[in-house]
Order: structure tokens, then sequence, then C-alpha cells
């Protein structure tokens, strides 16, 4: 499994409000396919998928500040 972590987006940056998720439980995801947006005091950012895959757990729900690093999703990696 492939964790969805929350990456640092920022030297001074220790956490981030989860605006909403671009994807489902479920859903099929490619390398770069937009899985969620987040929100910093200084910036509205979209993370994206690293890996294929499919998206097996979301940890945290819109409006959830969850901390740098935090691991808030999991993708089962498919076969390449």
């Amino acid at each position: 499994m492939h964790e969805i972590r929350i990456p640092k987006l920022g030297m001074d940056t220790t956490e981030a409000e989860i605006k909403a998720w671009l994807v489902k439980i479920g859903d099929r995801v490619a390398p770069g396919t937009p899985l969620l947006e987040v929100e910093t005091e200084k910036t509205d950012v979209v993370i994206e998928a690293q890996v294929a895959g499919v998206v097996r757990e979301i940890r945290a729900s819109a409006g959830d500040v969850v901390a740098i690093g935090s691991v808030i999703g999991l993708i089962e990696e498919s076969a390449a």
C-alpha cells in the first residue's frame, strides 16, 4: 500500500486544512491524478497521486486540520 501524506509545503508550515477530496474510495488513479486540495496560511495546493492504483482508504475529511507528514489515505498499487 502506498501512503498518501501531506507533503512539506513551506519552511514554516506545520499543518494544512483539507479543503476537498477530488477522489473517493474505489477510484482508480494514475501518477499525477489530483487527489485532494489543501490550504495553508499562505497557499492552496492540489496533492497528486504518486503511484497508479486504487484509493482504498481516506483517513481525514474536508475541514480537518492535519500535520505535515500525516498519512491521510492509502492507495493499493497496481502492477505495472
